[in-house]
């Protein structure tokens, strides 16, 4: 008999629509929104593609170094020794801050994966940045190369900046040209702050001259090794792969959404209820234990049903790899009996209550909590109390259990995830049987 039960559950839960649209549908849906979404901010072989970045440069650089040169016989030049005048103009050439921006940094081999840099007037780049032609402008404003010369082969001190203006459809592109032109003003003031620190120590030990006169020597071995040295490396742990956005959004909804077949599950029992269906099968000496029984096993059925759907949709759509065979055929195995046994536990409480407020409150609070700590949303890295707490959890178990198996991890390197499952579902079942001996039939 109780085949015929699991079967009218199994019809039930396929034939509700709107059970299919939420369970199915929508993970499909968001995976598919998700992973185009962060594709640039994760591994894999899709990116946000290169920013076009255009480089407004407001000054002139030959009048800024003729206006440095000059600087050098003004009244507060003329503080500096002759000879030591003769190798800071010596040194403006030798340091070529254009060749070190436009060749070595915009141009740098691993920087060009990321944007390609013209150059253009100020209107025309606003132009373009205001018809989306663009996804950046940098502006260096007017005197830049002088005042950077001031800070470091003199002893004084100016402020400047360069401007960054990202496009708002392209905030992401734009951090993107922020952080790449970011490392090299950090690299100008790290030189800046090196100098001004060398100077001041060799003042209080009385030795300004001597330390001045050395200062291009420093000034041009620190940018030899320093700028001309940076390098983008891309490093994933050895032996392991990366995972992709698709990836991960793929396991995150299929492991979220999973939740809510246990949740359907428990509202069937209520239906069944008010619908005389339960009353009836009482009536033919079923029993409560066999009704719970085919609602564990129906549940888990549908529940891996559910996320093979959804592994095949992002496989064939996205070319999503899930990993090893065996691993993936026994974690899901795992995961559904778990669903499986929570969607017994909230039926339990559901019958007792004689309503669905147990699986309501699950679907509207439990879920969504328990996404967000298992890292359906966004890695959890961040907050490792959390994402300990996450470990503990159905779906966060899950998911971790899966992202390993996608990077080349075996199955028995995911056994502690197996027992956490296995806890759950024997937990669940415990707690499932001891609320349902208070139930009077």
């Amino acid at each position: 008999m109780i085949l015929w039960i699991i079967w009218k559950d199994l019809l039930v839960s396929f034939k509700d629509k709107k059970s299919l649209v939420i369970t199915i549908l929508m993970p499909a849906i968001l995976t598919a929104i998700l992973g185009f979404a962060f594709s640039g901010m994760m591994g894999g072989n899709k990116t946000l593609g290169r920013a076009e970045v255009a480089v407004v440069n407001m000054g002139d650089w030959q009048e800024d170094i003729k206006e440095f040169e000059g600087f050098l016989n003004s009244p507060i030049g003329r503080q500096i020794e002759e000879s030591q005048k003769e190798k800071i103009i010596e040194s403006i050439y030798e340091f070529n801050f254009e060749d070190i921006l436009y060749r070595e940094v915009l141009s740098n081999t691993e920087v060009s994966k990321f944007l390609n840099y013209r150059k253009m007037p100020l209107k025309e780049a606003e132009e373009a940045l205001k018809e989306g032609e663009i996804t950046a402008m940098i502006v260096i404003p007017e005197g830049f190369l002088y005042k950077t010369l001031i800070n470091l082969l003199t002893p004084f001190r100016t402020p400047v900046e360069i401007e960054v203006i990202k496009h708002p459809d392209h905030l992401l592109k734009g951090d993107m040209v922020e952080g790449i032109l970011k490392g090299f003003t950090d690299a100008l003031s790290a030189g800046i702050i090196a100098k001004n620190t060398f100077l001041e120590i060799a003042i209080e030990n009385n030795i300004g001259d001597k330390a001045y006169g050395e200062l291009d020597n420093i000034i041009n071995g620190m940018y030899r090794t320093g700028i001309r040295d940076i390098n983008l490396n891309k490093v994933t742990e050895e032996g392991k792969k990366t995972i992709s956005s698709f990836q991960y959004y793929a396991v995150g909804m299929a492991v979220m959404f999973i939740l809510y077949a246990a949740a359907d599950g428990a509202h069937y029992t209520i239906d069944e209820l008010k619908n005389g269906t339960y009353n009836r099968m009482i009536l033919a000496n079923t029993g409560i234990c066999r009704i719970m029984a085919s609602r564990f096993i129906s549940t888990s059925i549908f529940s891996a049903v559910q996320i093979t759907v959804l592994m095949l949709f992002s496989r064939f759509a996205f070319n999503t790899h899930w990993g090893d065979f065996t691993g993936i055929l026994v974690l899901t195995l795992f995961l559904a009996l778990a669903v499986g046994s929570l969607s017994v536990f909230l039926s339990s409480i559901n019958l007792r209550l004689k309503d669905n407020r147990a699986s309501i409150v699950f679907q509207a609070g439990f879920i969504q909590f328990s996404a967000l700590i298992g890292g359906s949303f966004f890695p959890m890295d961040a907050v490792p109390l959390l994402k300990k707490m996450g470990t503990f959890t159905v779906n966060g178990a899950a998911m971790q259990g899966f992202l390993k198996l996608m990077r080349g991890y075996h199955i028995w390197e995911i056994t502690g995830i197996l027992l956490i499952l296995t806890a759950v579902t024997g937990i669940s079942l415990a707690a499932g049987a001891v609320i349902t001996a208070g139930i009077k039939e």
